[in-house]
């Protein structure tokens, strides 16, 4: 029987590239706080603060839902600008971070 690896966890690239793409697009200002854009996209400023991490997160579609309606965006459309910028990276893949 093969050990799990407890140490690491799965980081999927699509997760790391929406989230990614949240902080080099949304979250710019270094005089706003994660509590004052956790207002501003109507989440949770420990979700954005997990955004912010170097990996992102496994984030919700329902989080992510919440993030664009209140950024004026459809999901849809979010996602045709993530693929624009980060397209040669996404992939169902993970890796162990």
């Amino acid at each position: 029987m093969a050990k799990k690896n407890t140490n690491k966890s799965k980081v999927y690239f699509s997760d790391k590239y929406v989230c990614r793409f949240i902080s080099e697009e949304w979250l710019t200002s270094k005089d706003t706080s994660a509590r004052k854009y956790g207002k501003i996209y109507g989440v949770n400023y420990h979700v954005i603060e997990k955004i912010q991490q170097e990996n992102g997160y496994n984030i919700p579609l329902s989080t992510l839902s919440t993030i664009c309606f209140n950024h004026g965006i459809k999901l849809s459309d979010f996602f045709k600008l993530v693929e624009k910028k980060y397209g040669e990276f996404l992939n169902d893949s993970y890796e162990y971070k």
